[in-house]
C-alpha cells in the first residue's frame, strides 16, 4: 500500500457514527476490532455481518484471547452487538 487512493476502494461511514466514535475512549485493541467490524460491514454496504475470531486475528495481528477480550469490552459498552453461532 505505497500510495492508497480512494479509487482503489474506500469505506463510507456516516458522519454521525464517526462523530460519536470521536467522543468515546477505547483501548488500542478495541479500536482495532472496531475498525475490522466497520470494514467488514460498512465496507461491504452491510449493517451487520458474521465475522469469525480467526478473521479478527488475521486482520488485526492480535492474539485470539485479546480479540475476544476486546469484543467483550465493546459489547459491554454497547458499541457493538455480539451474537454467537449455535455450533
Amino acid at each position: 500500500m505505497a500510495s492508497p487512493q480512494k479509487e482503489n476502494g474506500y469505506t463510507m461511514i456516516a458522519n454521525e457514527i464517526l462523530e460519536a466514535l470521536a467522543r468515546i475512549r477505547l483501548s488500542g485493541e478495541e479500536w482495532k476490532c472496531l475498525l475490522v467490524i466497520l470494514r467488514k460491514t460498512y465496507g461491504w454496504n452491510k449493517k451487520e455481518d458474521k465475522i469469525s475470531l480467526s478473521q479478527f486475528v488475521l486482520m488485526t495481528g492480535m492474539k485470539k484471547q485479546s480479540v475476544h477480550r476486546a469484543l467483550k469490552k465493546l459489547s459491554s459498552k454497547n458499541i457493538i452487538s455480539v451474537s454467537k453461532k449455535a455450533d
